[in-house]
């Protein structure tokens, strides 16, 4: 039996642990920039504000409707999804994280399966805060699908659920979920395949099993027909246990406003360079490529956008190395009089330590280069250390004289994100830890 866990408005409900102000209240949580609704609580939802909304459009909205506005902290989010899937770990037998608010895990019991996942959503509540539903069926598929029915039951009227937060599909209730279930809302239907559907005359989930396989997978693949079956009970997607290596890591945000200046570019990439190392590092791997990019708004007359890539003799996660690199890169693709919207950096070819391999043109006999490797390993998980426990920043290079995404000490910064509306990070810096008067 595979179970799916999905935290309930979790922007919304990480906001609400240490505001109690939030609570039964319209909330809506913003993406980077403060650009788009990426959140809503269930108030909002009533209210009419949909997910993807952009700000401005709905700003006056939020006034008259006392709508309380939150720009993402997504440092706060990670924290908070990191307590909840480490209560999965120990509770299951085997798990994937598929998104920061989303697992699918395995249940190997005979009996009581939805007892058992309600309290264990329960206990996920108590120690954490965060409220969650569990779907439970015999495919991936359809346990989305059985999640679906907790946080839209008025669509399924007919049905009798035992837990609030918890449904498990059984063959009884399967044909009346998949007719009331629109084939747009089925786990992997994207827009190219809701068109190809709906020509050919499937609208909901239960008409999709009855498709022709073979028609399927010619006209469009694999990915269809492995749904259908999975909406067949035939599981086709396994439980990954084990974590993938990442094949590149790539760190880039939109700038607060368009700037124009190489040393403000350079002031921001030098953040996002130390960024992209750490998260190298925390999976130590080592990378052997590295890609600048600059870019302005397409939106603008005057359009440039460029790249370049380098590619290392032997493979580094030393952020040191990188920052040089990366702002060579910068400096030759950079020109002048345009007002630039956004930078990022690529790091690629990505390998772990064993298959890091010796460049021939630096060996020398008489210097130990495995010890002169293993020091620069050791300093950089100092670093790493140190920012891990007393809060990001803390340690980075010297040319980096801002040392955060977001406006530090109320210092405006050119390049910085729009973030008007953020909260503290409650839970992962010293400073934002709540404070309380007795």
């Amino acid at each position: 039996m595979i179970g799916l866990l999905d935290c309930n408005n979790f922007y919304v409900s990480c906001e609400r642990l240490f505001n109690p102000k939030l609570l039964k209240r319209a909330v809506v949580v913003l993406s980077n920039n403060d650009g788009c609704v990426i959140s809503r609580s269930n108030e909002a939802k009533r209210i009419g504000i949909r997910m993807g909304e952009p700000f401005f459009k709905i700003k006056e909205l939020t006034k008259n409707k006392k709508i309380s506005v939150l720009s993402s902290n997504y440092t706060f989010y990670a924290d908070i999804s990191n307590r909840i899937m480490n209560i999965l770990k120990s509770n299951l037998p085997s798990m994937e994280i598929y998104s920061i608010d989303e697992a699918f895990f395995s249940i190997d019991i005979a009996n009581n399966k939805e007892k058992f996942c309600h309290e264990l959503a329960e206990k996920i509540f108590r120690w954490t805060g965060i409220p969650v539903s569990i779907g439970l069926a015999k495919t991936k598929t359809l346990a989305k699908i059985a999640n679906r029915v907790i946080k839209k039951k008025d669509q399924y009227t007919e049905l009798k659920l035992n837990y609030l937060n918890v449904f498990e599909l059984n063959s009884r209730q399967e044909k009346y979920v998949l007719e009331n279930t629109n084939v747009g809302d089925i786990w992997g239907i994207g827009t190219g395949l809701l068109n190809f559907l709906e020509n050919n005359k499937v609208k909901n989930a239960f008409q999709l099993t009855k498709f022709n396989k073979d028609f399927a997978r010619k006209k469009k693949g694999i990915v269809l027909l492995k749904t259908i079956l999975e909406l067949n009970g035939t599981l086709c997607n396994e439980i990954e246990a084990k974590f993938s290596e990442k094949k590149s890591i790539c760190v880039s945000r939109s700038f607060g406003r368009r700037i124009e200046l190489l040393y403000d570019i350079m002031s921001a990439l030098i953040v996002y360079v130390q960024k992209a190392c750490s998260k190298m590092r925390s999976q130590k791997l080592f990378c052997k490529t590295i890609t600048v990019f600059l870019k302005t708004s397409k939106y603008q007359a005057k359009t440039y956008a460029n790249s370049k890539t380098y590619n290392c003799i032997e493979a580094t996660n030393d952020t040191r190395v990188i920052w040089k690199i990366s702002k060579r890169l910068l400096s030759e693709i950079y020109r002048k009089n345009f007002l630039y919207n956004k930078v990022g950096v690529i790091l690629s070819d990505l390998c772990c330590d064993d298959n890091v391999q010796q460049s021939l043109l630096t060996y020398d006999e008489k210097i130990n280069l495995n010890e002169i490797k293993n020091k620069e390993i050791k300093v950089m998980n100092v670093v790493d250390k140190i920012n891990n426990r007393f809060g990001y920043g803390k340690l980075r290079l010297s040319s980096d004289t801002v040392g955060s995404f977001f406006y530090k000490n109320k210092k405006k910064i050119n390049w910085s994100m729009k973030s008007n509306y953020r909260s503290p990070c409650y839970t992962t810096k010293w400073c934002d830890i709540p404070k309380i008067k007795v």
